[in-house]
């Protein structure tokens, strides 16, 4: 009964506000229901550390390999600019690091942030990487899962603890659209490797959504 009492207070002080002030006291109140919510971090790692972002799919074949890379460097950015990494480790170099070591895929995830230089290692690992239902089909419908976990080359797994794959993100879901553009693939999954580059980083550091369930869930393109 209180909530309601609170409501329906609410929406006659609106329209007092509109009727007697015009739209400036108006906007003002509805302004006051749309401040954004701040969202603490999940974790913060170790300031002023270099970090590896390492994207794997060892257990889902990629039918698009590039959004490896798109996605290491979209977060590689984030990281920097949010001040939760002092230093990254480009995907190129990752890359040549891979191509000249034989044996890469016996390596821990410890023992490549070693070699590499870093300091911490954001393993990604993709669970689910799919831009289409039906591969020769011209309906285009993306899904992006990956689980993180970070690793401290010295001390080993800092987060989350315990056993486990890691921190399930929330998925990057991609409405279906008709495209019969032979560049339409490449273009989707850079949308969905941003949107989850920015759902991976917002982990790490304290930020603010809008309080608009529109501007918070859907899903748009960029």
């Amino acid at each position: 009964m209180r909530r309601i009492c609170v409501v329906s207070g609410a929406l006659a002080l609106a329209a007092l506000l509109a009727g007697a002030g015009g739209c400036a006291p108006f906007a003002w109140f509805v302004a006051l229901f749309e401040q954004p919510v701040k969202v603490k971090a999940v974790f913060k790692p170790p300031k002023g550390k270099t970090m590896l972002v390492f994207v794997d799919n060892l257990s889902h074949w990629l039918d698009y390999e590039p959004v490896k890379g798109e996605l290491t460097e979209r977060l590689n950015k984030q990281l920097r600019e949010h001040g939760i990494a002092a230093g990254t480790i480009s995907h190129e170099r990752l890359s040549e690091f891979i191509a000249a070591t034989p044996r890469f895929n016996q390596l821990g995830v410890i023992e490549v942030g070693q070699r590499l230089g870093a300091d911490i290692v954001l393993y990604v690992q993709i669970d689910k990487f799919s831009l289409k239902d039906d591969r020769v089909s011209p309906v285009w419908r993306g899904r992006f899962h990956v689980t993180v976990r970070v690793v401290d080359v010295k001390a080993g797994r800092i987060w989350p603890k315990g056993p486990g794959p890691g921190y399930v993100v929330p998925p990057v879901e991609i409405p279906a659209r008709t495209d019969s553009s032979a560049t339409y693939g490449a273009h989707l999954a850079k949308i969905m490797a941003g949107k989850m580059a920015d759902r991976v980083a917002k982990l790490f550091y304290d930020h603010e959504v809008s309080a608009d369930p529109k501007w918070s869930w859907e899903e748009e393109e960029e």
